[in-house]
Parts: C-alpha cells; sequence; structure tokens
C-alpha cells in the first residue's frame, strides 16, 4: 500500500523536534572518516531496500542569487537561479562484490536570463568484483551532461548562451595486496563532445573541433613500511585523439604525455589520512606549432581531525589541461593550472555542521603570455531537520584576475535549498 505524500510530510515534521542534540554525544572518527562522512544513525538516510539493493532517492529545490551573471568585468548582471537537485544512489549489499548505480539531474531556471538556463545530468554504474582475500577487479561506466559556466576559461563573451557538453566513458583496474605491499592498475577511455553554441547578434560558433577522446593507463606500487603509512610510486601514461584532423585553426591538437611520481599515504585513526606526492609531468603535442610542456607535478589532499567535532582538509594540485582558445594572446596548447585549497568543517550540534573554504588557483597558458589568477572564498551549513528533511545555505565569493583584462571578474553567490530524502 502506498503511503500518501501528507502522511510522509506530517511524519517529517513531527519528528523535527529529536534531532537538536548536542554535539557532545558524538560516536568516535573512524579509520578514514571525516566531520562531513560521520555516520549520525538517529539523522541517516533510511532507504528503500528491494533484495540485496537499497535505493536512496533525494531531492534538493531552492534559489540561487547571483550578482554577476555573465562573469564580466564591468557592468554586472545579476539574477536569481531557481534550482531542483534530484538524486538516487542503488546500491549493493552482498556478502561479496558490489554493484552500484547512480542518477542526478541539475536545472537552474533564471528569472530574468533565460538564456542562461541549464539541464546537467549524470548517471553512472560501478561495481567490484573480489578475486581473492586481497585482490578485486572493479570498473564503472558513466554519461554526463554539463554545460560551461561564464567563468570557465574556454567560455567568450560573445556567446549567447553557455556551452553544453557531453562526457561518456568508462574504467577498468585490479588491486591486489600482498601482506605490506599493495599494487594496482587500471585503464580508463571517455569521449567529450560540444554542441555548437549561438553567438550574439547572429552566427554560430561552432564547436566540434573540440570532440575528442581521452585514454589512459594507470600503474601504483605501494609499501606499508609503518602501520598506517604507505610510500608509493605511481606512472601514468595519457593520450588524447580529436574527432577532426584538424581545428578551426588548422592545428592537430591530439597529444601524449605521462606521469611519473612518488609520494606518501596516511591512514591513521583519527588523525591525518590522504596522501602527498610530487614527480615530472610531460605533455607533447602532434603539431610542431602546438608548445609542449614539461616540469613539476605535484597533488594530495590531506584530511585532519583536530578534534572529534572539528576537521580541516587541505588539497593541492598540478596539472596541464585541455583549452579551445585564448583571445588576445595568441594561440595556446594548453595551461597549467596550479591549485591551493583550505577547508574547514564543525559539527556545531548534532544536527548541524557548518563550512568554511579557501581556493587559490593560477592558469599559466602555454604557447601564450596570458596568466589568472582565482580566488574563491565561501561558507555555508547543513541543518539536518530530521531523517527526511535538510536545510543547506551558504555565501560564494569568486575574483579572476588576469593580465588578459576582459578575462577579470568577480562574482557573489547566495543560495538556500531544501532537501527531502528517503
Amino acid at each position: 500500500m502506498k503511503t500518501s505524500t501528507l502522511s510522509l510530510l506530517a511524519l517529517a515534521l513531527a519528528s523535527t523536534g529529536l534531532t537538536s542534540l548536542p554535539a557532545a554525544a558524538q560516536d568516535d572518527l573512524q579509520r578514514g572518516e571525516t566531520v562531513l562522512e560521520r555516520r549520525r544513525p538517529e539523522l541517516e538516510q533510511l532507504g528503500v531496500r528491494a533484495g540485496s539493493f537499497l535505493f536512496l532517492p533525494r531531492v534538493e529545490a531552492g534559489a540561487t542569487y547571483e550578482t554577476n551573471v555573465y562573469a564580466t568585468r564591468d557592468n554586472h548582471e545579476d539574477d536569481v537561479i531557481w534550482t531542483v537537485r534530484p538524486r538516487i544512489d542503488i546500491k549493493s549489499d552482498f556478502a561479496a562484490h558490489a554493484l552500484n548505480f547512480s542518477a542526478s539531474a541539475d536545472t537552474g531556471r533564471y528569472s530574468d536570463h533565460a538564456g542562461e538556463n541549464y539541464t546537467d545530468y549524470a548517471a553512472q554504474a560501478d561495481g567490484r568484483f573480489d578475486v581473492n582475500k586481497g585482490g578485486a577487479l572493479d570498473g564503472r561506466l558513466f554519461h554526463r551532461r554539463n554545460h560551461e559556466g561564464r567563468g570557465d576559461i574556454n567560455s567568450l563573451q560573445g556567446y549567447a548562451e553557455p556551452v553544453k557538453y557531453f562526457t561518456s566513458g568508462g574504467e577498468a583496474g585490479y588491486s591486489q595486496r600482498f601482506n605490506r605491499l599493495r599494487a594496482r592498475v587500471s585503464g580508463s577511455a571517455q569521449y567529450i563532445s560540444y554542441d555548437d553554441v549561438d553567438l550574439i547578434g547572429g552566427g554560430v560558433a561552432r564547436q566540434g573541433d573540440r570532440d575528442r577522446w581521452e585514454y589512459a593507463t594507470v600503474g601504483r606500487v605501494g609499501y606499508e613500511f609503518i602501520e598506517g603509512y604507505e610510500a608509493f610510486v605511481q606512472g601514468t601514461y595519457s593520450w588524447t585523439r580529436h574527432k577532426n584532423d584538424r581545428d578551426a585553426f588548422g592545428l592537430d591538437r591530439d597529444s601524449d604525455g605521462y606521469e611519473v611520481v612518488g609520494g606518501v599515504a596516511s591512514e591513521l585513526t583519527g588523525l591525518v589520512t590522504g596522501e602527498l606526492f610530487a614527480g615530472y609531468l610531460v605533455r607533447n603535442y602532434k603539431d610542431s606549432r602546438l608548445e609542449d610542456f614539461s616540469g613539476l607535478s605535484f597533488g594530495g589532499r590531506l584530511n585532519w581531525a583536530v578534534t572529534q567535532l572539528t576537521g580541516i582538509s587541505a588539497t593541492a594540485s598540478r596539472q596541464v589541461r585541455e583549452t579551445s582558445s585564448s583571445p588576445g594572446f595568441g594561440t595556446a596548447s594548453s595551461y597549467t593550472r596550479t591549485l591551493f585549497a583550505l577547508g574547514v568543517d564543525h559539527e556545531l550540534l548534532r544536527s548541524l555542521v557548518l563550512n568554511a573554504r579557501l581556493q587559490y588557483r593560477q592558469d599559466d597558458f602555454n604557447g601564450n603570455d596570458r596568466n589568472d589568477k582565482v580566488y574563491t572564498a565561501s561558507i555555508g551549513g547543513t541543518y539536518q531537520m530530521n531523517r527526511y528533511l535538510y536545510l543547506t545555505s551558504g555565501y560564494t565569493y569568486e575574483k579572476r584576475n588576469s593580465n588578459l583584462s576582459a578575462a577579470e571578474y568577480s562574482d557573489n553567490l547566495i543560495y538556500l535549498r531544501l532537501g527531502a530524502q528517503m
């Protein structure tokens, strides 16, 4: 027999008074667990069980106020965006092996700038086959539709609407543990395709020359030299092949590259978890007119449980990324993105988690002199009214400084969303 919507709402509201428990009544953090991931049995989503699978549906709806819709340096235009975000996760509960599915969407409707409306979505299936006690095969398939925000490096101000693109692909790997030694090999492939976009004043900007296949193979070997600490080396070989032999400017943007890094990973309970690595990165382009890249590579993420209620996370990375153009400075083969981020999460109440984030990234274009620096700061929080309803709200400020003056902008976003889950 179906439960009525009114009955579910009544049950949700009736139980809101049970959740404002003091934050002191906490369960200890488990190995590798953060404040955000901590189990809260009296509040966590129950889901709907069907055989060996657990269905976890949820939806968020709300509004976002943005002060600079087009990410321009001057003449800012603001708007309110109405958003709906449904999601479902389906998780297996087998004695061995695993099979999971997920699907989500993110729709945004602008009050005054309908041309900026978007509908993004994603679907994924992933699984694991346990070969033996220490070894497993794993894989995933995915398909996504996204749009490039107005602040994206490849988004030009002459576009009448955001560029839409699709990503489809998969990954397969095998992991094996031999006492203190761990090894993993994997391979991945994904195809990215872009829709053409109308230009302000008429005409169309063709995007088909950006369509491409991206492939990668990765091998990693780690050794646990002290309990909770692992030293590892990792090698990656990747290559990109475009659908068209040459882009609109007659350039062959196909490329090959490799990365070799070494690092340390930590899994200490309740202290510091994560990994840090550094090494060497190379990217070579088939067309001699496009500048190759070689240089330092680094990255990592650390989670520090300062107390049972407060966690600090730090992230760093350096990567070479594809770019389609860089107006004003000439042709670029790619850009090198260096990123540093710091975050704090604090469980003020059992039902209220606050967060703050600071991020800095620098984009250096390879092949011309363009240089961007982007600063982002955000604060927010999530209040779990009960296991069925929650509120999430936050504020984000972002500013991009660039030696290409037309690329500079600053933006403010304030959002409030109500979430419902079963």
